[in-house]
């Protein structure tokens, strides 16, 4: 069933309006027509499944015959260093495909990309555009995109309600494996990754006064991207992932 993303502002209780980029995308690339079956999802995560009832060449309804009921999901927030180029595109795109509930991009003292604010609308608004696409792609709900900010700024705006991890290249002590050990089921997690400049040692030291656990990846040095999605995918794997059921044993295979 093809999915498609849509604001709150075009869905109704029984019906939803297509506009724009996306219906251009259900008629001349897809080329769906009226009676076909659609998915659609909105940007506070609520899906749906509806058919195509009209399609014209500025708008297409679409009848909605059912509003999937959520299912419970480890909230993880990515605080990203704001990285150069399309690398901050390709973290988003792959964070969106991880489950990550919320983005906060953010400027340290040793973030490498430059960050007009002028432009700050447009980069947003392609950012945005990424994570609906991801999320159309791997069937996840859209993340809550933040407009940037720096460090000091968010790390002001911590409150107590969950844990919250810094990644830094130089911690020593306290890793990963030794704090899933002592938090072995989480509800939610904030996950903070230096951009390609890494942290300055203040800011690590602010990040501890807000109640960030300071832990290593390892020895390994890495990419900024290749951290970001490292620890995204250890996260998900640590507290995100539901319990599988057994494997039927061999006495139950007749």
């Amino acid at each position: 069933m093809r999915r498609f993303f849509l604001p709150t502002s075009q869905i109704h209780e029984t019906q939803a309006v297509i506009r724009g980029s996306e219906l251009h995308h259900l008629r001349h690339v897809l080329r769906l027509q009226p009676g076909d079956q659609v998915a659609i999802c909105d940007e506070q995560g609520n899906e749906y499944q509806g058919v195509i009832s009209s399609l014209s060449s500025a708008t297409g309804e679409i009848s909605i015959t059912r509003m999937l009921a959520p299912l419970p999901r480890f909230s993880l927030t990515l605080v990203q260093g704001v990285l150069k180029g399309q690398r901050m595109d390709f973290v988003i795109e792959k964070a969106t495909e991880l489950g990550v509930s919320q983005i906060v991009p953010v400027v340290s003292q040793f973030t490498v990309a430059r960050f007009r604010s002028d432009h700050q609308d447009n980069r947003l608004t392609r950012w945005q555009r990424v994570a609906q696409s991801a999320a159309k792609q791997s069937g996840n709900p859209v993340p809550q995109l933040l407009s940037p900010r720096s460090l000091g700024e968010f790390l002001h705006s911590l409150s107590d309600q969950s844990e919250k991890i810094l990644f830094y290249e130089k911690a020593r002590g306290e890793t990963l494996k030794t704090f899933a050990q002592r938090h072995p089921t989480l509800s939610s997690l904030c996950v903070i990754v230096g951009a390609e400049g890494g942290f300055a040692e203040g800011e690590i030291e602010d990040a501890r006064q807000a109640g960030c656990h300071i832990l290593s990846l390892g020895t390994q040095v890495l990419r900024a991207e290749t951290a970001t999605l490292a620890a995204l995918v250890l996260c998900q794997f640590l507290w995100g992932t539901p319990e599988l059921p057994p494997l039927p044993s061999q006495a139950n295979k007749t």
